[in-house]
């Protein structure tokens, strides 16, 4: 078995600052109206941004939503990200709620709804992350700025797009989720000004950031990403072990990154084995009923088709087309403590003590057969080619 591992780097001195100073020059102002930040599940080093914000804006007025796109966070965990923050002076809090009432819209009678304080604002400094995406591309603070802030109805018509192949992990050009963002981006940014820092982390190290336009201090860390997560293999794997730890393991909605990531580099018919804890069982699991629905990928495409997409759709169509003898036939296991054997039947995989018999228990070649484990593979992208 062959380890795929990131590329580690040392961390870029100074890069934050240099990011701060460029995104305050873009904003014209060292006091933004508002303030956008990733919520907790997204391990972006917040607090450290804002410590070293003290110095390039004063923040005692700014107003701060926490862009949680569609999702939802108990209030011990909005706490203890306020409480991460609190060394610095800021206004007001909101956690954004892609179903409140009050939604506003921007860009026009063609716009898009977002969070009020959105709305009102003129000139907006986020801060998010950048990573591998795997139906989006690449996370950022562009998404921050959109999705993050976007009401229900807005996100599930962006993330229908991830029902297309073109999707794939660390590809912007050409895909219909990026292109979509990139179009609520520039409605936002008509009548307002925006700034983002933008970092790049290994774990909850700080390797570099990028500060500035969104879409520049998008593409100012997208090399460094590629370089550093984007493995290549010469041809298509009979095995592949994703091993997913840390934040992204909570749940399967969350590890399953680890499966998507790299469901490319294994071949029709071969096997993928997903190691983590997911301590909170499946999670969000509006998708779950798609696939109690549909046991097939037709079946799941004819569901989407007769009653339109949903939210999360696209994670059901997906995993049915990586799992249904009739497209690709991958066999899928799970080696995680979270997970019941009910829980993977209906996900259509299989439970498994150990990485080990997992691997006795798959159709691999008896001679000669090409595994590969990858490490942090929430992150890691695995593809064919040279």
């Amino acid at each position: 078995m062959k380890l795929l591992e990131p590329n580690h780097a040392l961390p870029r001195p100074g890069a934050v600052r240099e990011a701060l100073d460029l995104a305050r020059a873009t904003l014209g102002t060292d006091v933004p109206d508002l303030l956008l930040v990733n919520d907790p599940q997204r391990a972006t080093a917040t607090p450290e941004v804002l410590a070293e914000a003290q110095g390039v804006f004063n923040l005692s007025r700014t107003r701060v939503v926490v862009a949680t796109g569609s999702h939802s966070f108990s209030a011990p965990a909005r706490e203890a990200l306020e409480r991460s923050c609190a060394g610095t002076a800021m206004g007001a809090w909101d956690w954004h709620d892609a179903r409140r009432a009050d939604l506003v819209l921007v860009g026009g009678a063609r716009g898009w709804r977002a969070h009020p304080w959105v709305a009102q604002a003129r000139r907006i400094l986020a801060i998010g992350s950048v990573e591998p995406h795997y139906f989006a591309g690449l996370s950022g603070a562009h998404k921050t700025l959109t999705i993050g802030c976007a009401a229900y109805a807005e996100i599930e018509r962006n993330h229908a797009g991830a029902l297309e192949p073109s999707c794939r992990p660390c590809r912007t050009t050409g895909t219909p989720v990026h292109d979509g963002i990139v179009a609520m981006l520039r409605q936002l940014e008509a009548t307002r000004k925006t700034a983002v820092v933008n970092l790049f982390q290994i774990g909850e190290t700080v390797v570099d950031a990028a500060g500035g336009a969104p879409l520049d201090a998008l593409q100012a860390l997208a090399p460094r990403v590629a370089v550093t997560y984007l493995r290549r293999i010469p041809r298509p794997a009979d095995a592949l072990v994703a091993e997913v730890r840390g934040a992204l393991a909570c749940s399967f909605y969350q590890a399953e990154k680890g499966i998507k990531n790299s469901e490319w580099a294994v071949r029709d018919h071969g096997t993928i084995v997903l190691e983590a804890a997911c301590p909170q069982g499946i999670g969000q699991d509006a998708f779950v009923h798609l696939l109690r629905e549909a046991p097939t990928h037709a079946a799941a495409m004819a569901a989407v088709r007769h009653r339109g997409y949903r939210l999360g759709d696209h994670k059901a169509v997906r995993l049915r087309y990586l799992t249904d003898p009739a497209t690709r036939g991958v066999s899928v296991h799970v080696v995680s403590p979270g997970l019941t054997a009910a829980d993977a039947a209906v996900l259509g995989m299989h439970k498994a003590d150990s990485v080990t018999d997992a691997l006795r228990d798959a159709s691999l070649p008896p001679h000669g057969a090409t595994i590969y484990r990858v490490a942090d593979a929430g992150n890691t992208c695995v593809e064919v080619g040279e």
